[in-house]
């Protein structure tokens, strides 16, 4: 341990036994005074996303047993939740596709692009397309996340390296994350929070990612605190030797002659009208918090429809049985349904006798109206286009399957959503690229500085059948392409999915077959002069 760690554990060590007052993420030296932002916008997203809210779904009720007060949950719709469900899916699924090429390949070669394999290898391994499918949902719920990339190199219990080091990507919620520098809207500088619980303690690290010009720097801290119930989720503890709890963690890493960070944030398209000056993003329900909480106020009302409105009837008291209960102070009248034994009762006044079917008529017809109405309010307050969420007696919330045509509100927002994480999965590639060079990885056998020497091209699809007529979308690049308004590469590229490496060789196969059809014309009925 460094002398300077020594005294600083030491004198961590004294202020823990005096309980002097934890820091938070934000009191850290450098960090910027995000906390109200994170506190009145990220965690309570979170807390919508989750479906509990205390300020909305904690509610105070008067009962004859409880006159002053008790308080219960109301119950959660979680439409919010679904909501983005729903968006994400249409924006990302398991037919969307990340592929590189290399450059000046020759369109005849038959051998798989090495290329586009050690990519796809590398996303294999950290379950990138299903990993991230999760995360976009999360980004829309908090209003952003963030990728992140490093090499993680095999060592022994000494710490040296044992062979040869693997990509590795991270996946991290905008609760997770802080922006500490950026340029216009394009956060270059972070900090990364992840904790974990030991033997009674929580354990934070706090991981900085710094670009300085072409210098990349990554340092990491921890800090520790007692578990707790009544302490908050947020609040960091002490500092803490790194090398006591992740021995193999490095304290500092730093990377020379860099183009780019080796982390990306991913935020929804919409402008933060919360908070000018910040680069984060919104939540997608963000303006639909007054109808998120209609929603679960109707719902709740639904469900207590059927407590409240089960059957009541009103019998005469003298029809009742006194029945001694444990801590009653006197035994209560209760009536036996299942009682067929004959009873005599003082009185000869018929209504005395008269039993009484109060029960009241359930509206469910009017809830599901009202729910249904702040549905199709917060389609349109999130993208949708009206009817794209709905709720059903029967099947309760539900989403529209039918095929939405270019010009809807749907497919607009999804293809803005699409735009700005595309940009960013590129600069993830990117990323990945570049680590492969800096800590000279190879792929079966090839350096991958050897394999991006030429240039390379990276394409992100997107599969838009869900929300698209595909046929219509083909039929119309059809049309450009014949009125010379799109080339046929384009088209393939974006419209069929081919890699532009693929398109290249099918369009080149194409001419070929065409010549050949040419010749054979021509010996069949000779050449026209």
């Amino acid at each position: 341990m460094k002398i300077r760690d020594f005294f600083k554990d030491k004198v961590n060590r004294m202020k823990e036994s005096l309980g002097v007052f934890k820091k938070d993420v934000f009191e850290l030296e450098g960090v910027p005074a995000f906390r109200e932002y994170y506190n009145l916008f990220i965690f309570v997203w979170q807390a919508i996303y989750k479906g509990y809210y205390k300020a909305w779904h904690d509610v105070e009720v008067h009962t004859i047993n409880n006159p002053q007060g008790v308080t219960r949950t109301l119950a959660t719709m979680n439409a919010g939740k679904m909501a983005c469900a729903q968006m994400a899916r249409y924006v990302w699924n398991e037919r969307c596709k990340i592929t590189a090429s290399t450059k000046g390949r020759s369109a005849d070669s038959k051998e798989p692009d090495q290329l586009n394999e050690f990519l796809q290898t590398v996303l294999s391994d950290n379950r990138f397309y299903t990993a991230f499918g999760d995360l976009v949902e999360k980004s829309f719920a908090l209003g952003g996340c963030a990728l992140r990339e490093w090499v993680e190199v095999p060592k022994d219990e000494n710490g040296n390296d044992t062979g040869e080091g693997r990509i590795r990507i991270g996946y991290t919620m905008a609760s997770q994350f802080v922006p500490v520098a950026w340029n216009a809207g394009k956060i270059t500088s972070g900090i990364f929070v992840s904790r974990e619980a030991r033997k009674g303690w929580y354990y934070t690290t706090v991981e900085w990612h710094t670009l300085d010009g072409t210098t990349y720097r990554v340092t990491n801290d921890v800090y520790r605190m007692p578990i707790k119930d009544t302490e908050p989720q947020n609040i960091l503890g002490y500092w803490y030797p790194l090398d006591r709890i992740y021995p193999l963690l490095s304290p500092d890493t730093t990377i020379e002659d860099v183009d780019r960070a080796f982390f990306q944030y991913v935020r929804p398209f919409g402008a933060n009208y919360a908070d000018d000056n910040s680069p984060l993003g919104m939540s997608i329900y963000a303006p639909a918090m007054n109808t998120l909480h209609g929603l679960d106020i109707m719902f709740d009302s639904l469900q207590r429809e059927f407590v409240l409105g089960k059957k009541r009837i009103i019998a005469p008291a003298r029809a009742m049985k006194p029945v001694s209960l444990p801590g009653a102070s006197k035994p209560l009248r209760m009536f036996d349904a299942n009682d067929e034994v004959w009873e005599a009762l003082a009185t000869d006044n018929p209504e005395d006798l008269k039993v009484i079917d109060n029960s009241v008529d359930l509206r469910v017809a009017e809830h599901i109206s009202g729910i249904n109405g702040d549905l199709s309010i917060l389609c349109g307050q999130i993208g949708f286009d009206p009817g794209t969420l709905s709720f059903d007696a029967q099947k309760g919330l539900k989403t529209a399957t039918e095929v939405i045509s270019e010009n809807s509100k749907t497919f607009s927002t999804v293809q803005a959503h699409e735009n700005i994480i595309r940009d960013e999965l590129k600069e993830m590639v990117a990323a990945i690229f570049e680590l492969a060079v800096h800590y000279d990885l190879s792929y079966e056998g090839k350096k991958v500085a050897e394999l991006i020497k030429g240039g390379y091209e990276v394409s992100v699809a997107f599969d838009d059948s869900i929300i698209q007529d595909k046929n219509a979308e083909i039929n119309q690049g059809i049309a450009l392409v014949g009125a010379q308004l799109m080339s046929k590469r384009k088209f393939m590229v974006d419209t069929l999915g081919y890699t532009p490496q693929d398109a290249e060789a099918e369009i080149a196969l194409i001419a070929k077959e065409n010549q050949m059809n040419v010749r054979t014309v021509d010996n069949l009925f000779g050449t026209m002069t």
